[in-house]
């Protein structure tokens, strides 16, 4: 897959955090997925989406440079 074709799917795929524990979070389309580090506390679902989607846009930034 293009880079750029990736990069636009990246950018319109949204990930809605439905529920989060100490060690993984699903998505509202059933996808679970583990906490890979230890944050130490639960975070709320809220905390759990803006953490995901500052990764999101840091990872298209990373991508963007590195093109």
């Amino acid at each position: 897959m293009r880079k750029s074709k990736l990069m636009k799917e990246l950018e319109n795929k949204k990930f809605k955090v439905v529920r989060v524990t100490k060690t993984e979070f699903e998505l509202d389309n059933g996808d679970i997925y583990p906490i890979q580090m230890d944050l130490g506390f639960k975070p709320t679902v809220e905390e759990f989406q803006k953490f995901l989607d500052t990764s999101k846009n840091l990872l298209l930034e990373i991508i963007k440079k590195n093109g």
